[in-house]
């Protein structure tokens, strides 16, 4: 029984070799991948923002060590005191000395010390938003691009076709003598030239790919495609981009927070050379007598009196209002530069009108039925050809265009804008 049992397992065994074979050997095929997708892997597998949130939690610790008191101190003295009175023999016995301290702070310094603590929170959670943010808009920037180069390939995959047809039927009209040479030569320099093309375009996607796979957390070489279409809706929002850039923008939002930051640290810089003072109970015995006592203790401001932390608190408070300044005037820039330039991203898409492509459609079908009835010439056929194919890759780039100058804009803004993103 034992025996059939292994013979029936061994032939499902080799029933099924072939196809576990096949299905090894089988090529990795495109796995179609949505904008929201990569968007959620990247925020999911980022380390950057791992990093950032350890950030948060140990400047969440700095505020917690910063509300704390500091800790009392005990001391304790022991020793000897020999009593020799006159004319007998000395006595020597135990005597120690036991105190307790508490640091008093000058009133204010623990409500700054408090107080920076939290802002360094809240700059490091407006930098993880910011990481966010950035992740995001450079994901989007990758799809658009990834997603312009796969119109581009489709397009040229086309004129491929539409050249490998014309050669063949070229071929066969040479060989029948209803053309010279000529022309078989020409429509086999046509499919040469759209094969180039298409392996350039194949060339792009791959190095899209890579850069898309990267942000998302994948394998450099996994097989992907990015789903959705490029229309060329990417007008500009409805808003005033420069107040929402200058309220909005992380990194001036984190600049704000550091101008609080030395301002507080002009504060703290002021009160350091304010004395702290120690308060304690002390207790003095030995076998004959007990003494006690109250230790008040705090140090004079005689060699430093904190002139030189005021200073260099004071330069660090106008850096940083400099700083905020020169952010202010790098964000306007930058944001008036994507503004114009995706307006005239637009302006150049709007020359290719629907009404334009049809018509570029309409003249290449004709120019193929001149042509198959003789009524015009082989180079005013490729010419149409090339002008057809030439053009909606030139539409496409637009497209490209267009879309890496939204991506642009929001990048300056620093905040992804409400916008219509191409879905699947």
């Amino acid at each position: 029984m034992k025996r059939i049992l292994r013979v029936c397992v061994v032939a499902v065994g080799l029933l099924l070799l072939p196809a576990l074979r096949a299905q090894e050997s089988a090529p990795e095929t495109n796995q179609w991948v949505s904008l929201d997708t990569l968007v959620e892997e990247a925020l999911q597998r980022n380390p950057e923002l791992r990093v950032a949130e350890a950030g948060i939690a140990a400047a969440r610790g700095e505020a917690i060590t910063a509300k704390a008191y500091q800790n009392p101190e005990v001391s304790f003295t022991p020793g000897a005191k020999r009593v020799s009175p006159e004319g007998e023999p000395g006595e020597t016995y135990f005597h120690g000395v036991i105190g307790a301290g508490q640091v008093i702070e000058y009133p204010g310094k623990r409500t700054v010390r408090k107080a920076l603590a939290e802002r360094s929170v809240a700059g490091s959670r407006i930098a993880l938003e910011s990481l966010r943010y950035q992740i995001q808009l450079q994901v989007r920037k990758a799809y658009y691009d990834l997603l312009a180069a796969q119109q581009i390939e489709g397009l040229r995959q086309e004129q491929v076709e539409s050249a490998r047809v014309f050669a063949a039927a070229a071929r066969q009209r040479t060989e029948s003598g209803y053309a010279s040479d000529f022309e078989s030569l020409k429509a086999e320099a046509d499919f040469i030239a759209a094969q180039k093309l298409l392996r350039e375009s194949q060339g792009h996607i791959a190095t899209a790919k890579v850069a898309l796979n990267a942000m998302a957390g994948r394998p450099p070489t996994a097989q992907i495609r990015v789903a959705g279409a490029l229309d060329g809706n990417f007008q500009l929002p409805g808003m005033n981009l420069l107040d929402f850039a200058l309220t909005n923008n992380p990194a001036l939002r984190i600049q704000s927070v550091e101008n609080e930051k030395a301002g507080l640290g002009v504060r703290a810089a002021k009160l350091s050379g304010r004395p702290d003072f120690t308060v304690g109970p002390a207790v003095e015995f030995d076998k004959e007598e007990q003494v006690y006592g109250l230790s008040i203790s705090l140090p004079l401001p005689f060699w430093n009196r904190g002139k030189g932390e005021i200073q260099t608190a004071t330069a660090a408070q106008q850096k940083a209002m400099a700083e905020t300044e020169r952010l202010r005037l790098e964000i306007v820039r930058a944001v008036t530069t994507a503004e114009q330039n995706l307006i005239t991203a637009n302006s150049q898409l709007a020359l290719y009108t629907p009404e334009f492509r049809d018509r570029l459609r309409a003249l290449v079908g004709q120019a193929e039925k001149s042509y198959a009835q003789s009524a015009t010439t082989l180079l005013i056929y490729l010419d149409a050809r090339r002008t057809y194919f030439d053009t909606l890759a030139d539409y496409n780039e637009s497209l490209a265009a267009a879309a890496g100058a939204r991506a642009e804009l929001e990048s300056a803004v620093g905040v992804p804008l409400d916008s219509n993103i191409p879905k699947p």
